[in-house]
């Protein structure tokens, strides 16, 4: 079986995983309560403070950012189940919710995982071990042990080796830049829930599109034929692929530095204004559940 066959095979596999099983709601929208105080309920903002919080986490431990994409996956499909949905009536516990979504994913995806204790002692003294391992079975039950979405990247190294294998032009070298651009814009996506509630495989389109059109900036044919190839697979509509692609590409232009690479060129630079967060661990995501 040739390269093209085999990633087209594994990405109708993460299609359907995507429309069946991984698909994230507005839940938000359905989380109206005049019982609770106003102040204790879980909003967008406070999402993404925890979702920032966990990239800041695996920062500090040296690991992909895409494992925050993971966690948050987690997370927002748990408290749009039936069991999850109160957490988001109480900041306290969306942060415990929080906390052990990011042990499972760490457990599950990264090279070496957290203790139970370790990640408690991140609550800064809110919660102990007993109370992770409780969350994570509860947790588990309720996204019936689906931990591992595809991701936006996922799907834009599968884009990448179905259209590699027709193309010369994106050598090596170009498709690790692009791999680069795209993936500042899934990580910084994470943290947008209106994004987040679009499919993954849409954004890993705009963002790749995004990607390739910063590189050879006078190449439209390259996009449109890049375009072409993956609409035959994947669900897209036009309009909203445009309004995506500009919320992602501030990604780029304000997160970047970036020296554009034409086609004429042999080589092309790239630098990052990259922010590590070495004290991500004498930080927690506590300052969520005190608002």
């Amino acid at each position: 079986m040739d390269t093209e066959s085999s990633s087209l095979l594994i990405l109708r596999a993460m299609l359907q995983q995507e429309k069946n099983w991984y698909e994230i709601k507005d839940y938000f929208q359905q989380n109206c309560s005049s019982e609770n105080p106003k102040g204790h309920l879980v909003d967008a903002d406070a999402r993404q403070q925890i979702a920032q919080w966990c990239m800041n986490i695996m920062d500090a431990c040296d690991y992909s950012k895409e494992n925050a994409a993971v966690t948050m996956s987690c997370l927002d499909r748990f408290v749009s189940t039936r069991d999850g949905r109160e957490v988001l009536l109480d900041r306290s516990q969306y942060q415990l919710a929080a906390l052990t979504a990011l042990y499972i994913s760490i457990k599950v995806h990264c090279p070496q995982a957290l203790s139970p204790d370790l990640v408690a002692k991140l609550s800064q003294g809110m919660y102990g071990k007993n109370d992770i391992e409780a969350m994570e079975r509860r947790m588990l039950d309720a996204i019936q042990w689906r931990i591992n979405p595809p991701t936006a990247m996922d799907f834009v190294r599968i884009y990448l080796d179905m259209i590699a294998s027709k193309s010369t032009v994106l050598d090596q070298h170009a498709q690790n830049v692009i791999i680069e651009l795209a993936g500042y814009q899934a990580s910084r996506s994470v943290l947008q829930f209106d994004i987040v509630i679009t499919n993954a495989s849409t954004v890993g389109v705009a963002s790749l599109l995004n990607a390739i059109e910063s590189i050879y900036t006078v190449d439209n044919e390259l996009c449109d034929n890049i375009y072409d190839v993956i609409s035959l697979y994947v669900d897209i509509d036009p309009n909203s692929l445009e309004s995506l692609q500009q919320q992602l590409y501030k990604s780029i232009t304000e997160q970047t530095s970036i020296k554009l690479m034409s086609k004429e060129k042999s080589s092309c630079e790239y630098s990052a204004k990259k922010r590590l967060h070495r004290d991500s661990f004498t930080e927690s995501p506590r300052s969520v559940a005190q608002q």
